[in-house]
C-alpha cells in the first residue's frame, strides 16, 4: 500500500472488485444487446443500419447532457457518504431524480416539435429513404427520454453506495427485454427500425418503474423519502447543478463535435456509413469496458474526497487507470485479431463487409496506440474531486482541433475519408492522455471542494 497513507484504506483490493466486475458485466451484456440489436436491424438492410446510427449519435448528445446532471448527484452524494453525512445524501438523491427527469422531459417537449429540421440541420440532405427511417427511429426513441433519465438516477445511486451488483440485476434484465423486444417487433411484426426503437423505449420505462421500487428499499444506506412531496433543497441542487452543468456543457459540445464528424461520414456514401456504425459498435466493447473504471472512480473518488483522504483518491486513480491499461491492450488486442468473424454476424453485402473489418482493425490499433486509459478514465476521478472547469476546456479544445479539424483536413487535402476520421479520434485520444497525465500528476485536481 502507498507509504504516504497514514490512515485505513477505504476500499480494499476485493472491495474494488466488488465494485467493477458487475459493472464491467452489465456494460458487456449491454454492448451484446446492442450487437444482438444492431444484427437485428441489418436485417431490414444497410439504409436501416445506416438511420440508427445516424440517430443513435443525435440522441446520445442530448441524452448526455441531461445525464451529465447524473454524474454531479452521483459526486455530491458519494462525497456525503464518505463524510458520514446520511441525511445529506438521501437529501441529494431525492434531488438528482428531480433534477434530471425535468431536464429530459423538458428536451423530449422541445425536439418531438422539431423532428426533421434537427434531423436536417445535423446531417443535410439525407437519401430519402435515410431521412424517413430516422425520423420514425428518432421519434420514438425521444419518448423514453425521461424513463431513461429516471432509470439512469437510479442505476446511478446504487453504484454510489456500492450496490453495483444490485444495480447489474437490474440492467441485465432491461437489456434482456429489450432485446426480446426487438426480436419480437422486427422480426414478428416487421416493424424493422420502429420496432427497434419502440422496445428501446418500453425497456426504458420498465427500467425507470423497477429502479424506483428498488431506491424505495429503507435497507438501503441511501434510498428515496418522500418523493412525491417534491421539495427542493436548493444548497445541495447548487451542489449537484455546479458538476452536473459543467459536465453536461462537455458532453454537449463534445457531441456536438462528433455530430460534425458524423455529418462529414454521411458523405462517403451508405457503405461507409455501415461500416462506421459497425466499427463503433464493435469498438465499443473496449471503449465501454475501459470506461467502467470511470463509474468506479465516481463512488471511490467521492467517498475518500468526502473523508478528506486526498492521498487515497490518488493512488486508487493510479491503480485503476494502471489495471485499464492492460484492459485495453487484452480487449483491442482481440477485437484486432477477430475483426473478420466479428464483423460476418452484420448481414451486410461483401464490400461493406470488407470494408468493415478494415475499419475495425484500424480503429482497435488506434485505440492502443493512444494510450486510451489515461484519455478518459482520470477525468472521472477529476470529476469526483470537483475539478471539473479542466475537463471542459480539454475536453472541447482536443475534440475540435483533432476529432473534428483533423478528420476534415485528411478528408479534404488527401481523400482519406473515413480512415482519416479515426485518425482524427487517435489524435483527440492521444491529445487527452497527454494533458490528464500532467494534470494527475500535478494533484491541482485534489485542491477543489464539493461539500
Amino acid at each position: 500500500m502507498n507509504q504516504h497513507l497514514q490512515n485505513k484504506p477505504m476500499f480494499s483490493n476485493r472491495a474494488l472488485v466488488s465494485l467493477a466486475v458487475p459493472i464491467i458485466i452489465d456494460s458487456l451484456l449491454a454492448i451484446a444487446a446492442g450487437i444482438a440489436d444492431s444484427s437485428m436491424v441489418s436485417s431490414a438492410g444497410e439504409v436501416a443500419v445506416g438511420a440508427v446510427s445516424l440517430v443513435d449519435s443525435l440522441n446520445l448528445m442530448f441524452i448526455l447532457m441531461f445525464n451529465a446532471i447524473t454524474t454531479g448527484g452521483v459526486v455530491v452524494t458519494s462525497q456525503y457518504i464518505g463524510s458520514g453525512n446520511l441525511d445529506k445524501a438521501k437529501v441529494s438523491a431525492n434531488q438528482l431524480l428531480y433534477s434530471s427527469t425535468a431536464i429530459a422531459t423538458l428536451l423530449m417537449a422541445v425536439l418531438l416539435l422539431f423532428i426533421p429540421q434537427v434531423i436536417s440541420l445535423v446531417y443535410g440532405n439525407l437519401e430519402p429513404a435515410l431521412f424517413e427511417n430516422s425520423k420514425t427511429y428518432f421519434f420514438w426513441t425521444l419518448l423514453g427520454y425521461p424513463a431513461f433519465a429516471i432509470g439512469s438516477s437510479c442505476t446511478a445511486l446504487l453504484r454510489a453506495q456500492a450496490r453495483s451488483s444490485t444495480a447489474l440485476w437490474l440492467t441485465a434484465a432491461v437489456n434482456v427485454l429489450n432485446v426480446i423486444g426487438n426480436a419480437t417487433l422486427i422480426y414478428g411484426f416487421d416493424l424493422g427500425v420502429a420496432g427497434a426503437a419502440i422496445s428501446t423505449t418500453l425497456s426504458r420505462v420498465i427500467w425507470a418503474v423497477a429502479g424506483i421500487m428498488i431506491l424505495h428499499n429503507k435497507s438501503l444506506k441511501v434510498h428515496f423519502e418522500n418523493l412525491l412531496k417534491f421539495k427542493l433543497d436548493f444548497d445541495i441542487m447548487r451542489r449537484v447543478m455546479n458538476i452536473g452543468v459543467t459536465n453536461g456543457l462537455e458532453n454537449g459540445l463534445f457531441q456536438a463535435g462528433k455530430l460534425l464528424v458524423a455529418s462529414l461520414v454521411s458523405t462517403f456514401g451508405t457503405i461507409a456509413i455501415a461500416a462506421n456504425s459497425v466499427a463503433n459498435t464493435l469498438c465499443n466493447i473496449g471503449w465501454t469496458t475501459v470506461g467502467c473504471m470511470s463509474t468506479v472512480l465516481l463512488t471511490v473518488v467521492g467517498q475518500c474526497m468526502g473523508a478528506g483522504e486526498k492521498e487515497q483518491a490518488k493512488m486508487y486513480t493510479k491503480k485503476l487507470v494502471n489495471v485499464d491499461i492492460i484492459m485495453t491492450v487484452v480487449v483491442f488486442g482481440s477485437v484486432f485479431l477477430f475483426r473478420e468473424p466479428l464483423v460476418s454476424i452484420f448481414d451486410f453485402e461483401e464490400a461493406a463487409l470488407r470494408e468493415s473489418a478494415y475499419i475495425t482493425g484500424a480503429g482497435a490499433l488506434l485505440t492502443i496506440f493512444s494510450i486510451y486509459a489515461w484519455s478518459f478514465v482520470p477525468v472521472a476521478a477529476f470529476r469526483a474531486a470537483g475539478d471539473t472547469k479542466y475537463a471542459v476546456i480539454l475536453a472541447v479544445s482536443s475534440m475540435f482541433t483533432f476529432r473534428v479539424g483533423l478528420s476534415y483536413a485528411l478528408d479534404h487535402f488527401f481523400g482519406m475519408g473515413l480512415l482519416g476520421v479515426w485518425i482524427g479520434m487517435w489524435g483527440d485520444w492521444t491529445c487527452r492522455s497527454i494533458f490528464n497525465f500532467f494534470r494527475f500528476r500535478s494533484g491541482k485536481w485534489l485542491e477543489k471542494k464539493v461539500i
